[in-house]
């Protein structure tokens, strides 16, 4: 969402939040900004959080009411946060009138993915990273933390099962790994990268019509389609 478009969904809120109707927003909203304490006036039907959080253009403010993640220590004032969550109402103080407060699903949480540490290559793989809090790029890093390549994350695309994920610009959907291997021809031959769900792991289960089966020259232990 654009700072743009997020202030108008803000205005249209604010706007909103004396009558006692309100349609909240079906996707979740991401802000970057600073969280502080917030500070209430004792007074009925006032509609106050436990927490104020202000944009980094400091033209929104949002009070946080419910949080599935502890708060408490981020409330620096001077650190930006990445916080995302989502619109509810309840009731105001002393239960007057209806209120509409912010509920935290994420705190510092980048979107894309998790990095993964490639043992054989020592290198560590960031689906998302940002430079200077601007452009977000796919990063690789190697020992020590040295920045080996960086791809705009407006390149990359987003690869299925058993597709490839050989280049840079081709990063696995959500719940896909990367796995790398070689064929017949074994460590002389090409090196091989495709989009698989491992299932080597005690507990791991495959999606349903798929089974765990080892692909000998291939990536291993992954799930497949029943034949």
């Amino acid at each position: 969402m654009t700072l743009h478009s997020l202030r108008s969904a803000l205005g249209a809120l604010l706007l909103s939040i004396l009558p006692a109707a309100f349609t909240l927003a079906a996707d979740p909203i991401s802000f970057t900004g600073k969280l502080e304490t917030a500070v209430c006036p004792a007074a009925c039907g006032t509609c106050c959080g436990m927490y104020l959080l202000q944009d980094s253009s400091q033209q929104i403010n949002v009070h946080i009411g419910n949080s599935f993640v502890d708060l408490s220590a981020h409330k620096d004032k001077s650190t930006l946060h990445r916080i995302t969550g989502s619109f509810y109402q309840t009731t105001g103080q002393c239960g007057v009138n209806q209120c509409t407060l912010f509920l935290v699903e994420e705190v510092d949480e980048a979107p894309g993915g998790v990095a993964v540490h490639d043992e054989k290559t020592q290198t560590l793989e960031v689906p998302v990273a940002t430079i200077d809090r601007k452009e977000l790029f796919a990063v690789t890093l190697k020992p020590p933390f040295a920045i080996q390549q960086m791809t705009p994350h407006a390149d990359i695309q987003q690869m299925s099962q058993g597709q490839s994920c050989a280049s840079p610009t081709q990063q696995c959907g959500t719940g896909l790994s990367c796995k790398s291997y070689y064929g017949i021809a074994g460590p002389s031959g090409p090196q091989f990268k495709t989009c698989e769900i491992p299932c080597s792991a005690p507990g791991a289960m495959c999606p349903l019509g798929q089974a765990c089966v080892t692909v000998a020259d291939g990536p291993g232990q992954v799930c497949h389609s029943r034949p």
